[in-house]
Parts: structure tokens; sequence; C-alpha cells
């Protein structure tokens, strides 16, 4: 779709006051970032949605369902969070059960993003999902944190484990506005991803999740690295 920019100075100027108030980057460009805020403001049922967001493919629904997988990646899914041997080896809770209780370097910390029962999306650095303070934890999923909570060296992301840093190709899981977001970013370094969501997502929380050779979407629209064999997904809905 081909963004569509104000013609004079007033009508930019009331595309910029339409962003401000659904938590778009006010740009003055009318796209898929400020129609997809809209949609979610006006309680549209266009969800689970793939779309390209600055040109990054993107899946945004109102709710997920992160699973422990053993093979390809179903349809409306991101790759998930780091694997070990066959097995999530950071926080994972699905339906209200713990399928991974620990931190990837646990006892260091991990962000973890995770919905209660009374709907709220919250996010945490701890290292055991025991520690997340709401009862109630519907889902949660554990990842390195991004935004506020961007300091991997804080969550043990040095020295040989730096290299989730790199330039590659990573996921996210991040929220706003009532909206969860599935990010397939292309060719960034964490400090990228982290500016992109920050700056041009507008996220108000999220985690950057497992990159480089297992990162992957597949989408209504756009289907990257869908035959690898991935251990942690995360499902939109």
């Amino acid at each position: 779709m081909r963004d569509v920019k104000g013609a004079t100075s007033e009508e930019i100027r009331m595309i910029k006051a339409i962003q401000r108030s659904v938590g778009a980057l006010d740009n003055g460009w009318i796209g898929n970032q400020t129609l997809s805020d809209i949609a979610a403001k006006l309680g549209a049922d266009c969800w689970p949605l793939n779309v390209e967001l600055y040109g990054q493919p993107c899946i945004l629904a109102r709710d997920i369902d992160p699973l422990n997988l053993s093979g390809r990646l179903p349809e409306n899914a991101i790759s998930g969070s780091f694997s070990w041997q066959g097995q999530p080896c950071s926080i994972l809770v699905r339906g209200g059960k713990v399928v991974r209780g620990m931190s990837c370097h646990c006892p260091t910390p991990e962000s973890v993003l995770y919905k209660t029962r009374d709907g709220a999306v919250r996010i945490a650095r701890v290292s055991s999902a025991d520690a997340l303070t709401h009862s109630g934890v519907i889902w949660a999923v554990g990842g390195m944190g991004l935004l506020g909570n961007y300091n991997p060296a804080a969550e043990g992301f040095t020295g040989a484990y730096s290299d989730v840093l790199r330039k590659t190709n990573h996921t996210v899981l991040g929220y706003k506005g009532g909206l969860l977001y599935g990010v397939y970013c292309k060719a960034m370094t964490a400090q990228q991803v982290n500016a992109f969501c920050r700056d041009k997502l507008k996220l108000t929380s999220a985690v950057m999740l497992d990159g480089g050779h297992v990162a992957a979407i597949n989408g209504a629209c756009n289907k990257i690295n869908t035959q690898t064999r991935q251990f942690y997904a995360v499902r939109f809905l």
C-alpha cells in the first residue's frame, strides 16, 4: 500500500494530530502503522493482521499463544525465544502452566513479557517464572529486554553470549495500545532493533527473541524461513 501524505501544511498537521492521538509516529504520512493503530482504537475486527511496518514484516493481534514446538512454524506465528537441545531455555508460560520456569542465563534474570487474568500485559526482569509478582499469569515469554529494559549486560548477554547482539535477523515480541506485535527485523544489530521498536513502532514494552538462522515469520503475506525446525514459537490469535 502506498503511503498518503497531506498536500498542504494543514492536512499534514491534521494527520500528525491523528497519529499522536492513536500512538503512531507523527511523521505526517498515513500508512500501515497509522491505520493499524486506528484499527486498534476503533476495535476493528481484522486480527491477526500481517503487514509491513517501515519495511519490516509484522503480525499484529489482540492475543498470543506461545508454544514449545518440534517442527515448522505454524501460520500467524514468529520464531520464539531462546532454546537449547530441543527445548526452550527462556521463560515460557502457556495457558497458565509453566513450560520453562528459569531464565536463559539463570540465576541472571531476563526480561519477560506476560499477561495476567485481568487482561493486563506487563514486563518484568526476573530469573524465574515464580518471581512474576502478579497472580494469574496466563502466558509469559522471556527474552532480552528492549526499550526501558535495554541492558544486555544485566541479562547476561556478554562474552560468548554477546553474539546475540550482532547484526543479523531478529524477532521481537512487543506491546502497545492493546495490540501485541510480532516483528521480523531484517539485518539489524540489537541496538538497531531497540531503536526501531522505540522510535518507529513506538512500542511501550518489548523483548527481543532469538535470531540468526532460526529467525522466521509465517504470515498471510510474509513467509520467511518457515521450513526451519523450531523449538519455541509465538502464535498470534
